[in-house]
């Protein structure tokens, strides 16, 4: 084989790398989302190789403005979203784009509270 042949295919090899979807490359990367109900704070992170990794950078995002702050849910290749009603309800889904996981979380939180709204959605790389 010449060396333009070797060359040519290693830019096809290259090329078609570059072209696969961007899951692909987010395989087992983590998020979470930490929540305060006594003031509406909240803190994420997204794209840690562990769950606890993400939980703790959450949690200290959140706590820069509150005390009281829980993790509500964590992720992996995925989307996740958080939505709270009126009366501090909450509820939380993912899903595999931003919209699937808003729509689902805003769903959820009508079973617990009204006038839900998203207050905040995240999704690792690649989604």
């Amino acid at each position: 084989m010449t060396t333009i042949n070797l060359l040519l295919k290693a830019a096809a090899f290259a090329a078609f790398g570059l072209c696969l979807p961007q899951a692909t490359y987010a395989a087992n990367s983590y998020g979470a989302i930490a929540y305060s109900q006594s003031t509406g704070s909240y803190g994420w992170a997204t794209d840690f190789r562990t769950q606890g990794a993400a939980e703790q950078g959450a949690m200290a995002r959140c706590r820069e403005r509150a005390n009281d702050c829980k993790i509500t849910v964590w992720f992996r290749d995925a989307c996740r979203a958080l939505a709270v009603g009126g009366d501090g309800g909450w509820g939380s889904d993912w899903g595999r784009n931003l919209r699937a996981a808003e729509n689902k979380a805003v769903h959820a939180c009508t079973g617990y509270s009204y006038n839900c709204r998203v207050i905040v959605s995240k999704c690792v790389s690649g989604y």
